[in-house]
């Protein structure tokens, strides 16, 4: 896969837990073994669906697979709940097949490793659940659900969470234009928005504030990741070869982009009956409504991928973070599936025959299976075990080099042969142990070594500079002998150096969280708390009438 970073990712999460934190937000060993504060940035709901894994033997190699199995099957069950409630199981089953068998789900899964996207593919149609049942019931039920549905896809992948938000858009004016509830509805939705916002509130507020404190901004948006060199041309959906290469400039990629011919064919299809069934029918019923809306989803997603979205990507600077017009294809998926049952129903509509419907679906899946399922499989195994990619060396250096994007800003980088920021750092730089003694003479032991808990003795034979092998970041405090003193970080790599006097003495340091971190946390404690209450009374009221209904 491109992303080698899952395994390192789940074991610092698993790690941290393991000393007594719920959320570690600072990890020791990446950033060329500096650490850093990786889910202060990085989303972490897939890795703490590993971290469950753990918790019942499995390997960390064997909990990132369960992790991509449970979203397969979340991402085929959430489908086939959305098209039923749109239009019946029967065709559930096909959407199902047809969103689990497209082409993009097999590029992020085995080309380009990227499973905090291919998980938001399984949250996504839940969203649009949540959604369908606020236009149906408005209610505070239904706002939490939407809530829910949209923290969860914060977590998972903030990154497609905001263009999420289009799609949310249109649908809500959907909703609106075609239900007389209309106020109930804007209340609901809003409901829902912000529950998500406080409910995640402990991720996204730091991400946001505290980012300019990173080399996020000079590494994400520009150089090779820039999306000005990554939109898909038209031609692409219906054919680009299959590869496990990368993006590049131009309609010669490494990776397909094709949507799947079937999947074309179907939604095209779908489009023409829909248009008959109109003229038959003569009455633009609510299903005919729907169905619009869920084509002009797929077409409004596609678009956004080329270049003739370029003024959209031009003007909207958040969007810049998502470096790749193609991952709106996280959308096309679930809306092409949906045209793809649609066809089905208007063709099966008109004729009329009953059994039609079952015979037509049960073809499609088999033709799908068969023709796409030799696409879902890796390019080579890799015969590895968890010791391995788990080391202090794989994780300093290998994955370090891979992703560094979280360093503070301030370390000195340079250019690759690619033209590329890179930090300037070679592999016989990386720190042997927890500190280093700059100037003077010193014994030190080490008291603990955590990631967010670094405490010493230290006699000191004369005055010293100690330099803990940490970058400096706001949040890291340093105490000496129960005395909080400065902080210098005034070198290469931005490390945490201070000055000890002669004698014996403790020296500790912490990375504690910033006002904004706190902030962010009260929210989604209140936010937790407060929906967890009203759940139980719900649940508590309803046994309640059961049993007084009983008597």
């Amino acid at each position: 896969m491109h992303d080698n970073q899952h395994i390192a990712r789940l074991y610092l999460l698993d790690q941290g837990i393991r000393q007594g934190h719920i959320y570690p937000r600072w990890v020791d060993m990446l950033g060329f073994g500096f650490g850093y504060p990786l889910f202060n940035f990085y989303p972490p709901f897939i890795y703490y669906i590993g971290v469950f894994f753990r918790l019942f033997g499995a390997s960390y190699i064997w909990s990132i697979k369960l992790m991509i199995i449970v979203g397969f099957f979340l991402a085929a069950y959430g489908s086939y709940l959305f098209v039923k409630r749109l239009i019946g199981k029967t065709y559930g089953f096909l959407a199902s097949v047809l969103y689990t068998y497209f082409f993009y789900h097999a590029v992020l899964t085995y080309v380009r490793g990227a499973f905090a996207e291919f998980f938001s593919m399984a949250i996504i149609p839940f969203l649009f659940i949540a959604l369908w049942n606020g236009k149906k019931n408005p209610s505070l039920r239904s706002a939490i659900f939407i809530g829910l549905s949209f923290a969860i896809l914060i977590l998972t992948h903030p990154l497609i969470a905001f263009p999420t938000l289009f799609f949310v858009g249109f649908f809500i004016v959907f909703a609106i234009i075609t239900n007389k509830q209309k106020l109930r509805q804007l209340i609901t939705y809003a409901c829902g928005m912000i529950i998500a916002l406080g409910i995640s509130a402990f991720f996204w507020l730091p991400s946001l504030f505290e980012r300019k404190f990173t080399l996020v901004d000079a590494i994400l948006t520009k150089e090779l990741a820039s999306y000005k060199i990554h939109y898909i041309f038209p031609q692409q959906f219906i054919y680009s070869p299959w590869g496990y290469g990368g993006s590049i400039n131009g309609p010669y990629d490494g990776m397909t982009f094709q949507l799947g011919k079937i999947h074309l064919f179907l939604a095209l299809l779908a489009i023409i009956s829909s248009l008959i069934y109109w003229a038959k029918t003569r009455v633009f019923s609510h299903t005919l409504k729907q169905f619009f809306l869920i084509t002009f989803l797929a077409v409004f997603s596609l678009f956004m991928t080329t270049y003739f979205s370029s003024f959209v990507w031009d003007n909207v600077t958040f969007l810049h973070y998502l470096q790749f017009p193609w991952r709106f294809l996280t959308f096309s998926g679930l809306f092409i599936s949906a045209m793809g049952a649609y066809a089905i129903f208007f063709l099966t509509s008109l004729t009329k025959i009953r059994f039609a419907r079952y015979v037509a679906v049960i073809f499609l899946i088999a033709i799908i299976i068969i023709r796409y399922s030799p696409y879902f499989k890796p390019q080579r195994f890799i015969y590895t075990q968890d010791s391995k990619l788990t080391s202090f060396e794989e994780i300093a250096w290998n994955i370090s080099k891979s992703s560094f994007e979280f360093i503070p800003k301030g370390v000195v980088t340079k250019k690759t042969p690619l033209n590329t920021t890179t930090v300037d750092i070679e592999k016989n730089r990386l720190p042997s142990g927890p500190f280093e003694i700059l100037d003077g003479k010193s014994d030190v032991q080490i008291e603990k070594n955590n990631f967010t808990d670094k405490r010493f003795t230290i006699y000191a034979q004369t005055p010293i500079v100690f330099q803990l092998n940490t970058y400096y970041f706001p949040g890291w405090y340093a105490y000496v002998d129960g005395n909080n003193i400065s902080i210098n970080d005034i070198n290469k790599y931005k490390l945490i150096t201070i000055m000890i006097p002669q004698g014996k003495h403790s020296a500790q340091f912490f990375f504690k969280d910033t006002f904004t971190r706190k902030i962010a946390n009260y929210i989604s404690w209140v936010f937790f708390i407060s929906i967890t209450l009203y759940i139980f009374l719900l649940y508590w009221r309803k046994n309640n009438n059961h049993k007084t209904l009983k008597k």
